[in-house]
């Protein structure tokens, strides 16, 4: 693999942590925009990190010309090195700080409020609910969970910045 792509992902991959460790340090991880879209931002933000690698091997390595399937491969490799960097985050994250926000949401009154906008739950069960949430919590759920929507993104963005770096 490229040592810029490698380069590239990595740095990718630290300041994603970075972000991730503000939000949650910074006590905004159970507000609207931390529990909602500070995931989705992350997510996305690989984007130009994949066209700066592309972009990198091609003029750098390559003569100023790539392949489709060699800027695809470029890109991918920034996914992929930030694959095994943030799932491991992810790991430490949730067995940290995320573990015990996620009991002190489903303990809210936010999570009981959506418990009983749900017409079809009877209200004798949001107990018993509850704590199924909570016992089921597991690190490896929330790594897969993170990783799913990255995979997703980042598979299909390689693809896409692939085909239009390609010279």
């Amino acid at each position: 693999m490229n040592k810029r792509v490698v380069f590239i992902g990595i740095s990718y991959s630290a300041l994603v942590i970075i972000y991730k460790l503000i939000i949650i340090l910074g006590g905004y991880q159970l507000t609207k925009f931390g529990f909602f879209y500070s995931h989705i931002i992350s997510v996305f933000a690989i984007i130009p990190f994949m066209l700066l690698a592309i972009q990198q091997v091609r003029d750098k390595d390559t003569g100023g010309s790539i392949s489709g399937k060699e800027a695809f491969g470029a890109a991918l490799g920034v996914a992929g090195i930030s694959i095994i960097f943030l799932s491991t985050y992810t790991y430490i994250e949730f067995e940290w700080k995320l573990k015990d926000l996620s009991i002190q949401y489903y303990n809210s009154l936010d999570y009981l409020e959506f418990l009983k906008g749900n017409k079809n739950l009877k209200v004798a069960d949001h107990g018993k609910i509850i704590a199924a949430q909570i016992e089921n919590l597991s690190a490896m759920k929330a790594v897969t969970a993170k990783l799913f929507s990255f995979l997703l993104i980042s598979c299909s963005s390689a693809f896409m910045c692939g085909v239009f770096m390609r010279k």
